[in-house]
């Protein structure tokens, strides 16, 4: 790979212009991490180049690691729902730092979440036999990351649902009489 050591102030800017255009285009599918932009120009560009266009994208917003990791949680809460371990291991693997990952899901809601992500499995794999039931959705809410207790919690909310069709709608929390 080329230093600017060896090159005119022309090359120089080119390479800049190319690199940032391959930074901008790459950000145009979805957010990044600076991680992941900088590990991709890395492949075609010079380290000070690198660090220059990288610098350059966070000076004007288009690269944030923290509002990378939020905007990354709130989609995945939409779209597909993840437990804490699971989200923490794509962000970490995405390279954001450990603490604005921790950051980002700090007041995460695992029930909520492990509830919008069983219900579909659960309404599909409906049976009358809980120990089946449980095992199933137990194996779908672990490989999504969530931990024993909210996974339990679920399961037994969902079985409750699915075999009480009344208890379906009712909040056992309200104080309403």
């Amino acid at each position: 790979m080329p230093h600017f050591d060896d090159h005119s102030p022309l090359q120089r800017s080119r390479a800049l212009a190319r690199a940032k255009a391959a930074a901008l285009r790459h950000l145009t599918t979805r957010a990044r991490s600076v991680d992941e932009v900088s590990r991709r120009l890395a492949l075609r560009y010079a380290p000070d180049v690198v660090q220059e266009v990288i610098s350059g994208l966070r000076e004007q917003g288009y690269l944030n690691d923290s509002a990378f990791a939020e905007a990354w949680r709130q989609h995945r809460e939409r779209s597909s729902p993840r437990g804490e371990r699971l989200m923490r291991q794509e962000l970490l693997r995405l390279g954001v730092e450990k603490e604005v990952v921790n950051e980002a899901l700090t007041g995460l809601d695992a029930c909520g979440n492990a509830y919008r992500a069983a219900q579909r499995f659960a309404q599909k794999h409906k049976t009358s036999d809980y120990p089946q039931f449980r095992r199933r959705l137990w194996g779908f809410l672990y490989r999504r990351g969530f931990d024993p207790t909210v996974s339990g919690n679920t399961i037994r909310r969902l079985w409750r649902e699915l075999s009480d069709p009344l208890d379906r709608a009712v909040d056992p929390h309200t104080d309403e009489q």
